[in-house]
């Protein structure tokens, strides 16, 4: 890539370590080389960068140290990146990749005619260290031969030297008022100037196209009062000049790369940049050129007093023309206004006729469309009477179909309903059954328990009945024992009987009677009372 800026002088240049060369070299175009210092750190660092858009030269102990590829090849140059090695292995030289434009001026250049001029000259060079299987003719071992052999200052000795022989020589060559041509020029621009060189008006003007005619005379003179006669003669010299300049400025290049590429430069492109006279010289040029300007203003004024004269007579006649024009036409126009109304009147006439065709086929159309309407909505009500009645009967016998399905359903809801009440009541009489049967024994017990306590009711009774007698009817053992008690407790000394202790003492009897349950004893209730066997 070609760097916008441009430099007077190339040098070499200490920096601070690798990382600092893009900022160094961005700021500064005429530094060629740059030499890295170690990066100062406690401990030794056993690795080291190389910065993209850089040629790298690597030193071992002060001694140039090769990078050797993966392939075996060796080469001067180290890639960039990270590399890892001993702290004695140290970046010493770092050449850039960019193309350079380096300026001159070259003063006291004398032209074919011995007129003195300074001329502004810079070339674009770049170092020839790529791979030369990417880029023909490239050699890595250029970079180590510029940076020990060529240096940077030697290169700018020779870059001068080689650029003023150059120009010295180109400007010999050449005449002063062609000096301008050398200029470069782009390659569009080039293209235009040799084609206006050999257009065919070029050729009219030098004599070798075909002979012109007057009008063809008329307007080559109405451009040269325009233009100026010498002018376009003048414009053909700096064509050529120009044309000129750019093979000289190619020759030029070609032979600065036949003497440099041997040293590993590469020169891209040559350029003239800018050209100056004496003072005298560009004041002669400028006097030329506002005389024929001058002369040219002349022809030009005379010829613009001849044409406000024709066109002021040619103003007069047109308005001439434009009266009688005017008169025709308002003639024709009356004429027309009269046609246009005659026309005019045929139309309304036609459009009353129209019209009255129109109302009438109108009232037709709405007697018709009437009688129609009328016939269509006695169709619809008599249609919708007897869908309605249709509707209505269908609705009939659809609610009577309705109706029985409902009271077939009722029907056999209530048969449904029958038979599962006449199931229900034959679950609760067996549930009751069921239920008879479990109570049973319990009844029994309660009326034996219920027979039990009148039992017991009934003797307290006759126990409480002071008239009671208990004799015993089988002659039993209990019967016997029964009176022996009673004899025992009456006829006891220590006791003092009362009625009480009477009661008492039969109660005891009583029970004693009742409680053995397997003697037959009678009972007899105060004198001549029956007995009643227990």
């Amino acid at each position: 890539m070609t760097n916008p800026n441009h430099t007077t002088s190339l040098y070499c240049r200490d920096i601070p370590d690798a990382g600092a060369a893009n900022t160094v070299f961005g700021s500064d175009t005429s530094i060629m080389v740059a030499r890295p210092g170690k990066t100062c750190c406690m401990f030794p660092l056993f690795w080291f960068t190389i910065p993209e858009g850089f040629y790298a030269l690597v030193t071992k102990h002060g001694a140039h140290q090769p990078y050797v590829e993966s392939n075996g090849n060796s080469s001067p140059v180290w890639p960039s990146g990270m590399h890892v090695g001993p702290p004695w292995l140290k970046v010493s030289h770092l050449v850039t990749k960019q193309s350079i434009l380096f300026n001159t001026q070259i003063k006291g250049c004398k032209t074919k005619d011995n007129v003195t001029v300074l001329i502004d000259v810079s070339i674009v060079i770049r170092v020839m260290g790529d791979d030369p299987e990417t880029r023909p003719g490239d050699d890595p071992q250029n970079v180590y031969k510029f940076v020990h052999e060529v240096t940077p200052a030697g290169l700018q000795v020779q870059l001068q030297d080689a650029q003023a022989e150059a120009v010295r020589t180109l400007a010999r060559s050449v005449y002063h008022t062609e000096v301008f041509g050398l200029r470069n020029v782009s390659h569009s621009e080039l293209e235009g100037v040799q084609e206006k060189l050999f257009s065919a008006e070029a050729m009219d003007r030098v004599g070798f196209g075909p002979v012109e005619t007057l009008s063809q005379g008329e307007a080559n003179q109405e451009e040269k009062d325009v233009l100026g006669e010498h002018d376009y003669y003048d414009s053909l010299e700096a064509g050529f000049s120009v044309e000129a300049g750019a093979s000289v400025a190619d020759a030029m290049k070609v032979r600065l790369n036949r003497q440099f590429n041997p040293q590993g430069i590469e020169i891209l492109d040559v350029i003239i940049k800018d050209i100056k006279l004496p003072h005298t010289i560009q004041s002669q040029m400028s006097q030329k050129t506002m005389v024929i300007s001058q002369n040219a203003m002349q022809r030009m004024q005379q010829k613009h007093a001849m044409l406000s004269l024709i066109q002021e007579e040619e103003v007069k006649t047109l308005n001439q023309t434009h009266e009688e024009q005017k008169k025709e036409l308002i003639e024709d126009g009356v004429y027309e206004v009269m046609m246009e109304k005659y026309r005019l009147l045929q139309l309304q006439s036609e459009g009353d006729r129209q019209l009255e065709k129109i109302a009438t086929q109108m009232k037709i159309d709405v007697n018709l469309v009437e009688v129609e309407s009328g016939l269509t909505v006695q169709r619809i009500l008599d249609e919708t009477k007897l869908e309605t009645e249709r509707l209505r009967e269908q609705s009939v016998a659809d609610s009577n179909v309705e109706v029985a399905k409902a009271k077939a359903e009722v029907d056999v809801i209530y048969a449904d309903a029958e038979l599962e009440a006449a199931k229900n009541i034959a679950n609760a009489e067996r549930v009751i059954f069921e239920a008879e049967g479990i109570s049973a024994p319990l009844n029994r017990r309660q009326n034996d328990h219920i027979t039990f306590i009148n039992k017991l009711k009934a003797q307290q009774a006759l126990a409480a009945n002071d008239k009671l007698v208990i004799m015993g009817t089988g002659g039993g053992k209990i019967a016997n024992a029964l009176l022996q008690a009673d004899a025992a407790l009456k006829e006891s000394p220590s006791q003092v009987y009362t009625v009480d202790d009477h009661k008492s003492r039969e109660t005891v009897l009583t029970e004693l009677a009742i409680a053995s349950g397997k003697t037959n004893v009678r009972v007899l209730i105060g004198p001549g009372a029956n007995a009643a066997d227990i």
